[in-house]
C-alpha cells in the first residue's frame, strides 16, 4: 500500500491542491451556493461551478508537473505540515463564523509550521 502511494505521490499531491483551491473558489450549503463571499443564484452557481470546473481541468496539468517539483524538492514532513496548513486556512475561510485568529486555530497553524521547518532540519 505504501509503494502505490509513493510511486502515485505526485497525483494525490495534485488532487489536493485542486481541492484546496476549489474550496477557495466557492462553497455549497444546504441554504446556498456561495462564490466571491456571496449567494448566488442557481443560475450563477451553475456558470460558476462550469467555469470553475473548465478552470481546474486546464490546471491540472501544470499543477501535477508542479507537484511532481515538489515531492521531488521538498521533504514529506513538511508537504504534510503545508497541506494542514492550507486546510487549515480553508476551512477557516468557508466558514463564516470560524476565525483564523483563535487559540486552536493558531495552534495547528503553529503545528503545521512547525512540521515544515521540521521536515527540512530532519532533511538536511
Amino acid at each position: 500500500m505504501l509503494d502505490i502511494i509513493k510511486d502515485q505521490s505526485a497525483l494525490i499531491l495534485t488532487g489536493i491542491i485542486i481541492t484546496l483551491i476549489s474550496g477557495l473558489l466557492y462553497t455549497t450549503t444546504t441554504t446556498g451556493f456561495k462564490s466571491g463571499g456571496r449567494y448566488r443564484t442557481k443560475q450563477g452557481a451553475i456558470l460558476i461551478y462550469i467555469a470553475a470546473m473548465i478552470f481546474l481541468g486546464l490546471l491540472t496539468p501544470i499543477i501535477n508537473e508542479l507537484s511532481k517539483i515538489i515531492i521531488e524538492l521538498v521533504p514529506i514532513l513538511s508537504i504534510f505540515g503545508a497541506l494542514i496548513v492550507g486546510v487549515n486556512f480553508v476551512i477557516n475561510q468557508r466558514i463564516p463564523t470560524w476565525s483564523h485568529t483563535t487559540p486552536k486555530t493558531l495552534l495547528i497553524y503553529f503545528s503545521g509550521a512547525a512540521l515544515i521547518a521540521l521536515g527540512y532540519l530532519i532533511h538536511l
